[in-house]
């Protein structure tokens, strides 16, 4: 009879890929028995064995074994041939950890078909092919490759995706793999996991006082009380120093607080912002306090502008809008004239270009998704990230900023300030005496926050490495060697930083003990010698017991003896002012030291603690017992 189809053939039309013949030609006999191998057994080491004579009168015949000297008979002896499941078809078989029916890497299942990191894949058998999918919450962050074109799994966004190593809600990365609101995420790879921390400002440092939202959500200020920067019975502060007036109510849930020098900004969960304080050195004041209204044609329809972002400065604020119903006019290009502002038409639209570089909120005009004749549910507005400053304006950071509608952060120091793009471009604007608003060209990485201090600036870019820059004569612009920083605060004369790990380190000038930072309960330690306290004993027969004495600060322990404990890396957010420094742990505890000669370090019902002189002689405090509100 004419010879049969080798297997090859045979497994090719079975849709099960290809086996691979060493030597030899199978009879029919030995082909039936092959094939069933093939679709029934699943051999060792991912490998499927079968058994033929080589030889003989019995030549291509099927036999039971290397062992077998008998069914071959003379001349014959029982050879093994293998076949392997070819990676790709399908089908999961013999040692694969998953088979999607393709070779490629980066779709949950690799082009050796195994599961990869961050991926799991389900319903493969020798008859189905695997689906994979993005495990949340394995620690595994991907950024890129798990769109199929119809899903996409959360955890990949490019803007909104995380994973912190847990499926729990309420700690920046959300149950379903989302950066939640109020919070950043960095740091994430396919081989870590994300950290996640506020962004919101829940407690911030001013030059002698200090603002924070309470548990309730409610703004409390304390230390220096002048010009009503430290009030919070809002409902009974006039118009001159609270703005915009009547704006408050027992029932607003506030979000983040900026403390200034004489005045303090804050955001409400509805995006609206307040100010108050001193209004500046004349009888109307240097416009500190009265935020950019929106435009004419607007404020007796849908109110103020909305707000993602707001820091204080010293008789200045800056902010970054959040705002989807309003646009900027396109500038004018080389031959055009520039139009009527949008405050100066009737027409829900503008038509015309707005002079280059003007900033002006009048040339804001409404986006045509928010225009009254489109459907809004098939229209999307981008939001508007704009970023404006209001207030003194001797240095220029009240209007030097660039007009761009994509600012991600913003930051005020004493007389500049800075911001960072969604695209990681940083821009510093404003007194420039020091160099400290020349943002230094890190190309091809990119910036991921910038903090103004007093008069120097640092930052951090995508490699979570800093830079300074700026006045370092208290060596402020001189940071540790470290790498690995998540966010920092730049203050008058000091800078503080937390890192990867979340520890917290402070450098520059230390005149208050302002960069003493608290650590985990300790021993009270002098000349490697611990001092004992007696814990057992006192009853005939028994020893007395002694172990190192417990301490949380200096003043727990008898002079000259201090107070050494480990570090503590639970930090979330630091603040760092005048000369004091407040942070915030993971529990939602603020810590507050350094100078308190108005009050700016002691927390409202927390307990304080003198644990030293400061090189200018002023007593070191260190006060804790307060919890914000949670980010949201």
């Amino acid at each position: 009879s004419p010879p049969l189809p080798s297997l090859p053939s045979l497994g090719m039309m079975g849709g099960r890929g290809s086996a691979h013949r060493r030597q030899g030609t199978l009879s029919g006999r030995a082909v039936l028995v092959a094939v069933c191998a093939l679709l029934c057994v699943e051999g060792v080491r991912g490998q499927i064995r079968y058994y033929f004579c080589q030889g003989g009168a019995q030549d291509s015949l099927s036999c039971q074994g290397l062992a077998d000297t008998i069914t071959c008979g003379t001349g014959g002896t029982c050879i093994e041939d293998i076949y392997v499941d070819p990676c790709g078809n399908g089908f999961r078989l013999q040692t694969e950890e998953c088979d999607d029916g393709n070779s490629a890497d980066g779709d949950g299942c690799s082009s050796t078909c195994t599961v990869e990191r961050g991926w799991m894949c389900e319903g493969g058998s020798s008859s189905t092919i695997d689906v994979c999918s993005v495990v949340c919450g394995d620690g595994f962050s991907l950024a890129t490759g798990c769109c199929d074109g119809i899903t996409c799994s959360w955890e990949c966004n490019p803007s909104y995706g995380c994973d912190d190593g847990n499926t729990v809600a309420g700690d920046g990365c959300s149950d379903t793999c989302s950066i939640e609101s109020g919070f950043e995420c960095w740091g994430g790879s396919d081989s870590s996991p994300d950290t996640c921390l506020c962004t919101r400002n829940m407690v911030s440092a001013g030059f002698t006082h200090t603002c924070g939202v309470n548990s309730n959500y409610q703004i409390e200020c304390w230390g220096n009380p002048e010009n009503n920067k430290t009030k919070n019975d809002f409902n009974v502060i006039n118009g001159a120093f609270a703005w915009p007036e009547g704006s408050w109510s027992r029932q607003d849930i506030f979000v983040t607080v900026a403390a200034g020098a004489e005045h303090n900004c804050a955001l409400k969960y509805d995006g609206f912002m307040v100010c108050w304080g001193w209004i500046g050195p004349s009888l109307l004041g240097d416009g500190r306090m009265f935020l950019p209204p929106a435009p004419d044609w607007e404020r007796n329809s849908d109110g103020g502008f909305t707000w993602a972002y707001v820091q204080s400065g010293f008789g200045f604020s800056c902010g970054v809008m959040d705002e989807a119903r309003f646009q900027y006019r396109p500038a004018c290009q080389e031959g055009e004239v520039a139009g009527l502002t949008c405050a100066e038409t009737s027409k829900d639209r503008c038509l015309s270009c707005r002079p280059p570089n003007n900033w002006s909120v009048d040339w804001l005009e409404r986006h045509p998704c928010h225009l009254f004749f489109v459907d809004q549910a098939t229209c999307t507005a981008p939001h508007n990230k704009t970023a404006l400053c209001w207030g003194e304006t001797f240095y220029g950071q009240g209007y030097q900023f660039p007009v761009r509608s994509d600012w991600s952060t913003i930051d005020s120091g004493s007389y500049h300030a800075c911001g960072v793009t969604e695209g990681g471009d940083g821009y510093c604007w404003g007194n420039d005496l020091y160099g400290q608003s020349r943002v230094p060209r890190i190309a091809p990485r990119k910036w991921v926050q910038i903090t103004a201090g007093g008069s120097h600036t640092c930052g951090i870019d995508d490699h979570q490495m800093i830079h300074c820059w700026g006045r370092g004569l208290e060596g402020q612009t001189d940071p540790p060697c470290e790498d690995a920083w998540l966010r920092l605060d730049a203050g008058t004369l000091h800078t503080c930083g937390i890192r990867k790990d979340l520890s917290l380190v402070c450098w520059g000038s230390n005149q208050a003990g302002q960069c003493n930072i608290p650590h985990l309960r300790g021993q009270c330690i002098y000349q490697s010698e611990v001092q004992m306290v007696q814990v057992g004993g006192g009853t005939p027969g028994v020893a007395a017991v002694f172990e190192p004495f417990q301490c949380e600060t200096h003043a727990d322990c008898t002079s000259p003896k201090r107070c050494e404990g480990e570090v503590k890396k639970d930090w979330t957010q630091v603040t760092a002012g005048g000369g004091h420094t407040c942070a915030t742990d993971l529990g939602r505890n603020v810590y507050c030291w350094g100078s308190d000669l108005q009050g700016q370090v002691s927390l409202p019902g927390g307990t304080n603690a003198v644990v030293g002189t400061a090189p200018n002689g002023q007593p070191m405090v260190q006060s804790r017992g307060y919890v914000t509100a949670q980010c949201l």
